[in-house]
């Protein structure tokens, strides 16, 4: 059991000198550090456009910050798991893979917020040059809320998929929500669709694959957290945000979120606010519970009150 153990661990310190002597490494983290996706939408191998094209189709946004949550690398291939925290507030995953290499390039692309894959639009080719594929792209373009979109994109969840990702976080999101489809992989969207049509099961499902693909990322749990009191489920998600926060105690997004959630339920018990107290601090907890309280314009609760005094417990 011993030489099992240090030959387990001896493979996990050599692997991580691989991966940080890594050359990928070096040039993502580069091209990621310049606040902008351009510079790795530019290395991507597959869609057969120009630069420049594919980067009017994929909305650019300023990165404020980012992580590398995941990474492997052998000889002919690299993937990458990618966070990505926006100036805006907004936070996006990634899953990158290719071929390896200070000049590494792109195979393959995947948003989980939007769901768009590079290899399906790949697949299009020549019909974005043309009729409807064309009239998509030109419209998408010049009018991204245009309803006439959700009949050019019918039945094809790539160009869905494009148009929710160019739309994200613009007045066009909510229609471009509106006419997704499933395609049988995970993305966040369908969280917020499941939580907005009340389908329990169908949210459970979904938050699952998400979890099993990205990892268990306490803002993949914020954003979970932040749709559930949009659409008033914090019913649903409650528990699994407390544990979460429990996993991952100095994250104050996955904190503050996870805290609105236990008062909209108004949970019985002192555990949870407890254990809030010890890691942020008796004032900071009170000044959320105060704030919060705010916002809905009503009283503390009683049951509270004891939380809400700076200080005290």
């Amino acid at each position: 059991m011993t030489d099992r153990f240090f030959l387990s661990l001896l493979f996990f310190l050599l692997a991580q000198t691989v991966f940080a002597d890594s050359r990928t490494l070096v040039s993502l983290r580069a091209d990621l550090g310049s606040g902008s996706l351009q510079p790795v939408l530019a290395r991507q191998a597959l869609v057969p456009v120009p630069d420049r094209v594919l980067a009017r189709w994929v909305q650019d946004v300023d990165i404020e910050q980012f992580a590398i949550t995941g990474f492997n690398e052998n000889r002919d291939r690299f993937a990458a798991r990618v966070r990505l925290h926006f100036s805006d507030g907004g936070v996006g995953f990634l899953r990158l893979e290719g071929e390896p290499g200070a000049r590494y390039r792109l195979t393959e692309w995947y948003d989980y917020s939007s769901g768009l894959q590079l290899s399906d639009l790949a697949s299009y080719g020549d019909e974005f040059e043309a009729g409807k594929g064309k009239a998509f792209l030109t419209m998408l373009q010049d009018s991204p809320g245009a309803a006439e979109l959700a009949d050019l994109a019918a039945g094809e969840p790539a160009l869905l998929a494009l148009w929710l990702a160019q739309c994200s976080g613009q007045p066009c999101e909510e229609q471009a929500l509106a006419a997704q489809t499933g395609t049988g992989k995970p993305a966040v969207w369908q969280l917020k669709q499941a939580l907005m049509a009340s389908e329990q099961n169908a949210y459970r499902e979904i938050s699952g694959k998400l979890h099993v693909a990205i990892g268990d990322d306490p803002y993949l749990w914020w954003l979970e957290g932040q749709f559930a009191l949009s659409h008033e489920r914090c019913g649903w998600v409650h528990s699994a945000l407390r544990q979460a926060w429990l996993r991952h105690p100095d994250n104050r997004p996955l904190a503050d979120v996870a805290l609105q959630c236990h008062l909209a339920m108004m949970q019985q018990g002192t555990a949870f606010l407890d254990a809030l107290s010890e890691s942020l601090g008796a004032d900071a907890l009170a000044i959320a519970i105060r704030r919060y309280y705010q916002q809905q314009n009503v009283s503390i609760p009683a049951d509270y009150q004891p939380w809400a005094q700076p200080g005290e417990k």
